[in-house]
């Protein structure tokens, strides 16, 4: 390799720097760590499919079953780990307990039906609370979930699978802070509507035996598991 003088015009041979085995290894390692680090940025999140034999999936799938209703065969469970909502649901789960002097807010899990174009944003970004209301609002301008799995199935678009391109639906199954309920009313744009204290939480659709539950802060929801099944 000759290098130039651009000054003199001179010329010298110069050997240029030989890279090791170990060098090359260190860069390499330093690249697919870089481009592992802007996609994790770029997606926020993380999807891992459950093992069938593994306790969190026998766990989940007993709940949807026995719990939820949901007579359908399951093709996968998903667990959804983004850091950032659940950084932000336990910090709302802290200020809860806070403000109304406790040590515990209950939590349920909950099931929630939407279209498969939704499923990104909503494992990115959470539930988004503009959207509420597009398959009604009984209850209150809010975002809805319910105990029954076969419920949320309802809304829950068509798609194939990638897996074996049978034709199947995904519902989210979400853990929700819903705290302290209240009868929801079409018109509520939080639970103590018209109030400026807040002393409820979340609204029901009944308040002996819940079945539908609305709440206005998505900070009080995580996208747990994503459940895939056949029609």
């Amino acid at each position: 390799m000759l290098q130039t003088d651009l000054t003199t015009g001179k010329q010298r041979r110069i050997q240029p720097p030989k890279a090791t085995f170990f060098d090359m290894q260190k860069f390499y390692s330093n690249l697919i760590k870089y481009i592992n680090d802007i996609y994790a940025f770029l997606t926020l999140y993380t999807a891992h499919a459950l093992n069938l034999n593994v306790f969190c999936y026998q766990d989940v799938a007993h709940y949807i079953t026995h719990n939820g209703l949901l007579n359908k065969t399951i093709v996968s469970i998903t667990r959804i780990q983004n850091l950032d909502l659940w950084e932000m649901y336990c910090r709302k789960t802290k200020q809860l307990m806070r403000l109304q002097g406790t040590n515990s807010i209950q939590e349920r899990w909950l099931f929630h039906g939407t279209d498969s174009e939704n499923i990104a944003s909503i494992c990115t970004n959470n539930f988004d609370l503009w959207l509420a209301g597009q398959h009604g609002k009984l209850y209150g301008k809010g975002i809805y979930f319910t105990t029954c799995a076969f419920y949320a199935n309802t809304y829950s678009s068509i798609r194939r699978a990638p897996t074996n391109g049978k034709l199947t639906k995904v519902i989210f199954l979400a853990r929700v802070m819903v705290g302290k309920s209240k009868l929801g009313e079409f018109y509520f744009s939080k639970p103590d509507h018209g109030s400026l204290e807040n002393f409820h939480d979340s609204c029901v659709d009944d308040l002996d035996d819940p079945m539908i539950f609305i709440t206005f802060d998505p900070n009080q929801i995580y996208p747990e598991y994503l459940i895939e099944y056949e029609l």
